[in-house]
């Protein structure tokens, strides 16, 4: 059977463009994060921190595998048949991101609702698409031929992106209710109900973003016979991190005044 470009160089080419673009959006965030809040939790900090660097890693392997797709393969096309090592690096690092990700907003929904069996179906569901994603890495180091490797990991592929957007939605909304429940006891509630609301949409904003992005790549990967849902993974990552960046900036929007600044910590980073 001929080369077909469009089953790997085609999908890799389109989502490393456009990861590269949330990459230096991500950067970005991460420079105004540091520079508007240096005196967030050392958590905070620490899952930023790890984000950077996740997708540091994760930007140097995009190079290095479009480096080896358009020049080391340009005249021995076969070589494509697996994919390059930096590729399955890449893999390793998206699933890094995301749990990074999906622990942060574990660990905002223990803190705020205080409520064990939420954090622990979310931690459940989180663990079980780690579990997954690691699964399918090893399966992506071991393959023989990659254009019946996506056929052969279909299930496993679809679990794994199914058990984290269900993990995200799940979570997005615990925490949106207790982000609402929580106004009824602080004082003056009724006064800065507005400033709650705008808490709770931007909260379901950001994070539903994320719990669309991965639902996505199940979709294309059950709906359409090419590798278009790889295009999507490489991005995936990428717009996971940067939807918790702009989870965390957006509370600038809230310093009108100290009092606006400490009910939105009270509310939506207690702890």
């Amino acid at each position: 059977m001929a080369f077909d470009p469009r089953i790997v160089i085609g999908p890799m080419q389109v989502g490393s463009l456009l990861s590269a673009v949330f990459y230096g959006c991500l950067i970005s965030q991460i420079y105004v994060y540091f520079k508007l809040f240096p005196t967030d939790p050392r958590g905070f900090k620490i899952a930023v921190t790890a984000l950077g660097t996740w997708q540091l890693g994760h930007f140097i392997c995009l190079i290095a595998t479009l480096w080896t797709m358009t020049v080391t393969a340009y005249s021995h096309p076969s070589i494509l048949d697996t994919l390059p090592v930096g590729t399955k690096i890449l893999l390793l690092l998206s699933s890094f991101t995301c749990s990074t990700v999906q622990s942060f907003y574990t660990h905002r929904l223990w803190k705020l609702s205080k409520i064990i069996i939420l954090p622990l179906i979310s931690g459940i569901l989180g663990v079980t698409a780690q579990v997954a994603a690691f699964i399918f890495v090893i399966r992506a180091f071991r393959m023989a031929n990659l254009e019946t490797f996506g056929e052969d990991q279909h299930f496993i592929i679809a679990f794994a992106a199914i058990s984290r957007s269900a993990s995200d939605i799940f979570t997005t909304i615990s925490i949106a209710a207790t982000l609402k429940k929580q106004t009824l006891y602080i004082p003056g509630a009724s006064m800065t109900a507005k400033i709650a609301d705008r808490i709770i949409a931007w909260t379901l904003e950001t994070c539903l973003v994320a719990s669309l992005a991965t639902f996505s790549i199940a979709v294309l990967l059950l709906t359409l016979p090419n590798n278009a849902w790889f295009g999507l993974y490489v991005i995936n990552a990428n717009v996971i991190a940067n939807s918790l960046l702009a989870w965390l900036n957006r509370r600038f929007t809230f310093v009108r005044d100290d009092s606006d600044l400490t009910l939105c910590s009270t509310i939506a980073f207690a702890g």
